[in-house]
């Protein structure tokens, strides 16, 4: 009887796992979680797990300076977890791109910024789990650390981005809309700490949920 309620056990364990619904959360540092010390804990994608809970399983692909555009100085397609995100085949995928596309060095233009943003979700939409996209807008910079220009965030990303997913018909989080009023959230002006995450966090849960 015991090697019996083992081996239905043993059967039905990779069932239930199969069953979560996969988050894919791609991204630069904030998604990361640079400056954070207790990643297992308070990055967003993290604290996305335990919010969400053991429905699901939230993966973080976030890798610190990388850019949405290709010939960006990072690109994350040139990531092993680009790679692993991909293979991962998610149901929902979020991604929270162009802090770092903001930098002089990066900056092509809007249209060159949209272009990269499209292609690397339609990628990840033509999985054949057929993930929902999600868009998380750049966080609300509130220095020039790092050489990221907010200026360029708001004038360039904010409003095409809603039109790009407006046209896929994707879901858009205004990050930036939500980190605006909340600069003690960011110690270096650019990074969030553990509660800069939870409100990141609390919005990307809300938006899967709806």
């Amino acid at each position: 009887m015991k090697h019996s309620l083992l081996f239905i056990l043993a059967f039905l364990l990779p069932l239930c796992l199969s069953a979560q619904i996969r988050v894919a959360c791609i991204g630069n540092s904030i998604t990361y979680g640079h400056g954070i010390e207790d990643h297992a804990h308070d990055t967003y994608p993290a604290q996305l797990q335990a919010i969400l809970g053991t429905d699901y399983t939230v993966t973080n692909y976030g890798v610190s300076g990388t850019t949405a555009q290709n010939d960006g100085d990072f690109p994350w397609t040139t990531t092993p977890q680009y790679r692993e995100a991909l293979a991962s085949e998610p149901q929902i995928c979020v991604i929270k791109l162009g802090t770092n596309d903001s930098k002089p060095q990066n900056w092509k233009g809007t249209a060159s910024f949209i272009r990269a943003m499209e292609a690397l979700a339609t990628e990840f939409e033509a999985l054949p789990t057929k993930p929902r996209i999600i868009i998380a807008l750049p966080a609300k910079a509130f220095s020039q650390a790092w050489d990221i220009r907010d200026s360029i965030i708001t004038n360039g990303m904010l409003r095409p981005l809603r039109r790009l997913a407006k046209a896929h018909k994707w879901t858009v989080i205004d990050t930036h809309k939500l980190t605006a009023k909340l600069p003690q959230y960011f110690p270096d002006g650019i990074h969030p700490n553990p509660a800069g995450a939870k409100v990141i966090a609390d919005a990307v849960a809300k938006a899967i949920r709806r």
